[in-house]
This record gives structure tokens, sequence and C-alpha cells, in this order.
């Protein structure tokens, strides 16, 4: 195997990805902790409390607040049910009142809000969220493994959305035959390809579906 050929570092081409999300994944980590190549030591566990800032009205683009930066990524195709996510821009607080009004609650399909000032800071964009009819801010807690099977991404994470506790699984590269290949060998083809989008509007009651187990 060329190790060299995976880079989990995130600023790397899009990549095609498998993503499930429920409260049993036991098996699975199990194989990906036998399956594993070596992962760097600094990224084998990270721990991350986000806020995503989820449409009521799109599913194709993922806005989040994660280290005091607003990061955006939209979705650019579907290919064999794995979805690619291209990275937009990571932006400072405070943002200003033109990016909002142009960009970013356009992408978010939300009616624009009246804006009283010229930027708006961290605290005072969350506000305007919380009482916003057309978006909602969640809060997400992640604890992060990674794993590196064949020539794959792999993660299995303890995450907490709003007050529900569960795990997601996830496997991502940029050849959509090799995610396919280790999702089946992981036994995870029976489960459905959920983004994170979609499991906290299942779990907010905005999408009528439940988790995959």
């Amino acid at each position: 195997m060329n190790i060299n050929k995976i880079d989990i570092n995130e600023q790397t081409p899009p990549r095609y990805e498998y993503r499930t999300f429920g409260h049993n994944f036991s098996e699975t980590q199990r194989l990906m902790e036998e399956l594993t190549q070596p992962v760097p030591d600094d990224l084998k566990v990270r721990v991350f409390n986000e806020i995503y800032i989820v449409s009521k009205k799109a599913d194709n683009i993922n806005v989040k607040i994660r280290n005091d930066l607003l990061d955006v990524k939209k979705q650019i195709n579907i290919q064999n049910k794995l979805e690619r996510w291209d990275a937009v821009k990571k932006y400072e607080f405070p943002i200003s009142k033109d990016l909002l009004v142009n960009d970013i609650f356009p992408q978010l399909k939300a009616d624009i809000p009246l804006l009283k000032t010229d930027e708006l800071d961290l605290k005072g964009f969350i506000s305007i969220a919380k009482r916003h009819k057309d978006i909602m801010p969640i809060s997400v807690h992640k604890k992060r493994f990674a794993y590196l099977v064949n020539f794959t991404i792999c993660e299995f994470a303890d995450i907490i959305i709003g007050n529900d506790y569960l795990y997601t699984v996830s496997v991502e590269s940029t050849d959509p035959n090799e995610v396919i290949t280790t999702v089946d060998q992981l036994g995870l083809k029976e489960f459905e390809n959920i983004n994170y989008i979609q499991a906290i509007k299942r779990l907010n009651g905005l999408v009528k579906k439940p988790l995959v187990n």
C-alpha cells in the first residue's frame, strides 16, 4: 500500500464522502481499528465544539462556526450516492453586512434580516440566527477518532447534537470507488448515507426520517 496516497489534511481536493449516524457502530469501530494503517499522533483523536447554522430550506450548504470562524462548504455533486463537498471559505468575525446580505443568507435560502450595523460579531450573528425563521443554530460536540483503511480516510466519532448523544462513522476519498469498497468492507453497505445537516434535521423534526439505528 502506498500510504502517501492518503492525505488526512482537510486542505485537499474535494473528497467523496459516505457518512451515517446512529447509536451503535461498535463493530465498525472494531474493524477500523483492526484494518487501519498508522495515523499521525496529532490526528488520532480530535475534539471540536461547533455551532451548525442549519437552513430549513436548503440541503446543499453547510455553514458552521468552528474556532470562532464561519466555515462554509457547498455540495458540488453526488456520485453513486456519495456526496462531495467543497470548502468555500472560512470567514473571520466580525462579518460585514454586505457579505451576509449578498452571500451567506442567500446561500442559506433565508430571508435577509434587518441588520442595524455594518458588521456583526460572533455573538450578534448567533443572536440573529436564533431568532430567524429560516435557520437555526445547533450546538455539536465531536470527539473524532481517525483511521486509514485501504486508500480512504475513516472516522468514528462520539457526538452530541443539541441534547442527543450518538455516533457517526464516515469514509472519504477522492476516488468514489475506494469509498464504496471500504464501506462494504466495514459492513456499512446496508446503512443510508446521511450528512450532518440531514442528521440535525432528523433529530429536530424537520425531516420525518429516523437515523440508521
